[in-house]
């Protein structure tokens, strides 16, 4: 699965300004000053590479997904709560937090792979998947291609569907990447800050590159961007119950995003969380909370 030769951006392709500015939103870290405390943390080796995840409580297995830019310590204010009910792991997918960053294209079917992976080695057979933004993407997939592993299905403002706008090509044009010339990505998202509504700037992208993943959300980006992996003409393929979480003030995905994964996965519910944006899980976290449990809780 690792691929040693530098990845190539020159087919990067059509792609929203939303949906981009939607992988990048996590890229502060304010809400760290407010997090809650984890239990401590745990490591399994997925594929050869670590794979770090928090884990608590009982019952049926719920698996928390971030999404890009991201780690597992954006479901601080969840995993405790929905630990009540649930047995709930959040992990830190390849390439993130403390988890192993080896140089690979980091496309949705990896991350799918190193999911199932993950999933294998902690011997947990079928599980609800949780999934943000990317993660969203991620669990959507995974959904499709393994449909006896997933229980529930939880979309919490996704990614995955197909836009309708072009990317600006950065100044200089399109440039190979590799761990070296990472920086160059910085070039993208310049070009491109009227897109979001989110810090684009140098010190943002610093923070990855202190944190090593750098290379990962450039590496993700450019695959996603290519336009061979999006979910449109696949969501009825859906066979587990979906719940599709969305905040009504999202900048980055409004909520016509939601409006076409409830009409595209049979039987999907929608909830919209009013005045919380693209993390509703931090945003209005008793809510979500809330939300899920009720969705994910059998049937009485």
């Amino acid at each position: 699965m690792e691929h040693k030769q530098p990845l190539s951006l020159l087919n990067y392709g059509r792609v929203g300004s939303l949906w981009l500015g939607s992988l990048l939103c996590l890229s502060t870290a304010a809400w760290c000053q407010t997090m809650e405390p984890l239990p401590p943390q745990q490591t399994v080796v997925v594929h050869g590479h670590k794979i770090a995840y928090y884990e608590a409580g009982k019952g049926s297995v719920v698996i928390l997904v971030h999404g890009l830019g991201a780690d597992s310590r954006h479901w601080a204010a969840n995993l405790g709560p929905l630990s009540e009910s649930f047995h709930v792991i959040a992990l830190d997918q390849i390439g993130y937090g403390q988890s192993d960053k080896p140089f690979m294209r980091y496309t949705i079917e990896h991350f799918a792979e190193y999911l199932h992976g993950f999933l294998k080695a902690l011997k947990i057979p079928r599980a609800s998947l949780v999934g943000s933004s990317l993660g969203g993407w991620i669990v959507l997939d995974f959904a499709i291609r393994r449909p006896q592993m997933v229980e529930k299905l939880v979309l919490v403002d996704a990614a995955g569907l197909r836009p309708d706008t072009a990317l600006k090509i950065p100044p200089g044009g399109w440039k190979r990447l590799s761990i070296p010339n990472v920086h160059w990505f910085f070039d993208l998202m310049a070009a491109n800050k009227d897109w979001a509504t989110m810090d684009l700037g140098p010190k943002a992208f610093e923070r990855h590159v202190q944190n090593g993943d750098s290379y990962t959300m450039a590496s993700s980006v450019a695959e996603m961007a290519a336009g061979k992996e999006f979910e449109d003409q696949k969501l009825g393929k859906v066979q587990a119950p979906t719940l599709i979480i969305w905040g009504r003030d999202d900048a980055l995905f409004p909520l016509p995003f939601a409006e076409r994964f409830n009409r595209g996965i049979a039987g999907s519910q929608l909830v919209v969380l009013e005045g919380a944006g693209h993390i509703p899980m931090v945003g209005k976290s008793a809510e979500f909370n809330e939300a899920v449990r009720k969705f994910l809780s059998p049937r009485e």
